[in-house]
């Protein structure tokens, strides 16, 4: 094992806002047996991967031997909560495969827990297919880290490959100043009002809480599309009006489907979609470590979901409003508040909003952060995954990835949420939405 000894690790690293509201999801997921609050990367490769080198490049991180060494301080009123090193000398565990189908993750894997308290924070697979085809997957607790900080840390994993490793200010957030008390009281009050009129009843979700006991489980459908299908997707959403990227392109797409989901099930009316922003300055690369993401919080009426370019049009204009008037910072300011909550407080406040139901569905997107990675540690990749951690209700989460010139659909969902036949119709109009067929 190599000696961290000399290498600058803060004793303490205090959690933002935005973590402890992923702390308070862990919490959610234990209620509703979910499995944690669980990310997981893959990355495929056509060959049998260097795994002495990717083994390597674990062993030596510094981030890696962070997150398996660390433990959590929950603070109290007066003090916020942070996560302690322990400096325990514990190692990754990485565990190898035998996988029949190609760019399939067992079931071992996608229900795997790593709940706070856990021995470490960070998990890797080796999978070996029979076509002779590899991937990689590696899990974390998304208390830790988010869609960008993922991509920060594999990055970094690849300059410890070549030999470079990070100065800390490279990983770790650097200490928050918090607003006075009063600022903080008239922020509260804000947010509160504009997310209790954005999610204001009636809001109809993919969730029926008559859902079946036990199926409450990760599953993983992937929806592939080849680099032609692709550019028509680009081409589509650009004739919709998508102004800045695809995604309120994609979102109009699910919320389609959705909608004529919950019209099958005489379950019809508004949709409510918090879709994560991501608070880094464009270009930054760091922290590593932190979540650093707000959300944009959008409410679909059923006469905006007519047609897909008015959809799109209704959701330019409520991102638009909420960056203008400063939403996604003044909603960090409340996270940021709310450090200081017991537990216990903070989730019964939280799930209050839509009676503990967080969402209609959930959606996501890395954007261009992973669109652009041919290798890893130095391998050829064939393609990228991402299974996010479900949470359960809704139980339903879309995923776009690009990567390179084909776009992919990641669709993690529960069995108690919607059946396999269910799932086929979104699949099926989904697909058809996006390519505008």
């Amino acid at each position: 094992m190599p000696d961290f000894s000399k290498y600058p690790i803060p004793d303490k690293v205090f959690l933002s806002g935005q973590d402890c509201f992923h702390l308070m999801l862990d919490l959610h997921a234990k209620k509703h047996e979910t499995g944690g609050n669980v990310m997981r990367q893959v990355f495929y490769f056509r060959h049998r991967v260097n795994e002495k080198k990717i083994r390597t490049a674990l062993l030596q991180s510094p981030a890696i031997h962070w997150l398996c060494n660390i433990t959590l301080n929950r603070g109290s009123l007066f003090s916020l909560p942070f996560w302690k090193y322990t400096n325990a000398g514990r190692e990754i565990r990485i565990q190898t495969h035998e996988v029949e189908l190609p760019r399939t993750i067992p079931d071992e894997i996608l229900q795997r827990e790593m709940p706070v308290g856990a021995p470490a924070y960070i998990e890797a697979d080796f999978l070996y297919y029979s076509s002779g085809e590899s991937a990689f997957v590696l899990s974390w607790n998304h208390i830790l880290l988010d869609a960008k900080g993922s991509a920060l840390l594999f990055a970094h994993l690849g300059r410890v490959g070549e030999g470079i490793i990070d100065d800390a200010e490279v990983l770790f957030p650097k200490t928050e100043q918090e607003p006075g008390l009063l600022s903080n009281i008239r922020n509260m009050y804000g947010v509160k009002a504009f997310i209790q009129q954005s999610s204001k009843k009636p809001v109809s979700s993919v969730f029926i809480k008559k859902s079946a006991s036990g199926k409450n489980k990760c599953l993983q459908l992937v929806v592939p599309f080849t680099a032609g299908e692709t550019q028509r997707i680009q081409e589509a959403g650009i004739t919709a009006g998508s102004k800045f990227g695809l995604t309120h392109y994609y979102l109009a797409c699910c919320a389609h489907i959705i909608h004529r989901l919950n019209v099958q099930r005489g379950n019809p009316g508004p949709l409510w979609i918090p879709v994560p922003y991501d608070g880094r300055l464009k270009g930054s690369n760091g922290p590593l470590f932190s979540n650093n993401v707000s959300f944009i919080f959008y409410r679909i009426e059923p006469e905006h979901l007519k047609e897909i370019p008015l959809t799109v049009s209704s959701l330019v204009k409520q991102m638009t409003d909420q960056i203008r008037t400063g939403m996604p910072k003044k909603y960090n300011l409340l996270l940021s508040m709310m450090r200081h909550f017991p537990l216990w407080l903070y989730y019964f406040l939280i799930s209050r909003t839509g009676e503990g139901t967080f969402a209609s569905f959930l959606y996501t997107g890395t954007g261009e952060n992973f669109s652009q990675t041919a290798h890893f540690t130095g391998e050829k990749l064939s393609g990228m995954g991402m299974v996010t951690a479900l949470t359960f209700p809704p139980g339903l989460t879309f995923v776009f990835m690009k990567h390179g010139d084909e776009l992919s659909l990641n669709i993690n969902y529960s069995p108690g949420v919607i059946s396999d036949t269910e799932l086929n119709f979104v699949v099926a109009g989904i697909k058809k939405l996006l390519l505008n067929s």
